[in-house]
């Protein structure tokens, strides 16, 4: 497992002179969040001290956006996330379902903290053709995952499951836009390929600059008004991403995340 993550965390250290050089501009992954709720109140994210309010995608907007994915030919990675815990929305074997049908090629990874992640659950989802499940704990195996681990066939448990514990595991975390600070465990990069690889949509159906900006404060546009394929064509979208692969970090946001200035009101500070 450690040689697993340690392998994913190479293949960070090499995607930014690949995309500011080599790739298009293009995004390979993609983060849809179907709702804004979480059970947890884990020590390294926002959540913990600030929650959001509870909201619902509506899943004609979902399947829209699904569709307009589906006319660009995405075929990168998909995930249900953004800070909400995906399990814990009853429409989600469904919605993955509808997913696996209109993007057949785009292998679907759920984030998860386990604590939902029953038999019955489980089961649901890799019928609906969920490729992998993450699953970051920050103590112990939560019980349901006991007893999915127990229940699945062993070689079924290690081809679609990926436990890691985030103290352990996740050597240099974010810091969540300098709203959770970790001292010298953080990751301070001098490139940031984030918002050039990944697109990001919260439940409210706002585009994110990256999965770091909590509190939205760099959003770049309302995909319930305007469709995916012209939002990532906005000059000053597309100029930010260029500059972030160049190193050049304009938004005080980003140089507060990759520790270029000091976070002056973090929500949590676990520092030594």
């Amino acid at each position: 497992m450690s040689r697993l993550l340690d392998a994913l965390d190479r293949l960070k250290a090499v995607e930014v002179p690949l995309r500011r050089f080599v790739l298009p501009d293009r995004f390979s992954r993609v983060e849809i969040e179907t709702h804004s709720r979480c059970n947890r109140g884990c020590h390294y994210c926002p959540v913990a001290v600030d929650p959001r309010p509870g909201h619902e995608m509506p899943e004609q907007l979902f399947l829209s956006l699904v569709d307009q994915l589906a006319e660009m030919g995405f075929a990168g990675r998909f995930s249900p996330h953004f800070f909400g815990e995906p399990l814990l929305d009853p429409r989600l074997p469904r919605l993955m379902a509808e997913v696996r049908r209109r993007l057949p090629r785009a292998p679907i990874v759920i984030y998860t903290n386990g604590d939902a992640l029953t038999p019955e659950k489980m089961r649901a989802l890799l019928d609906a053709g969920v490729s992998l499940f993450i699953v970051t704990l920050e103590h112990g195996e939560p019980e349901a995952l006991r007893r999915t681990r127990a229940d699945l066939p062993w070689w079924v448990w290690r081809r679609r499951v990926l436990v890691r514990n985030f103290t352990r595991d996740v050597k240099a975390p974010y810091n969540r836009g300098g709203t959770v600070l970790f001292g010298e465990r953080e990751l301070h990069v001098k490139a940031c390929h984030a918002p050039a690889g990944a697109l990001v949509i919260d439940a409210w159906g706002k585009l994110k600059l990256c999965a770091n900006d909590y509190y939205g404060r760099e959003d770049w546009g309302d995909t319930t008004t305007t469709r995916i394929r012209d939002l990532w064509a906005l000059p000053a979208y597309r100029d930010t991403r260029r500059a972030l692969l160049r190193g050049e970090f304009e938004k005080e946001i980003c140089r507060t995340c990759v520790g270029r200035v000091q976070a002056t009101h973090p929500l949590a500070d676990h520092r030594p």
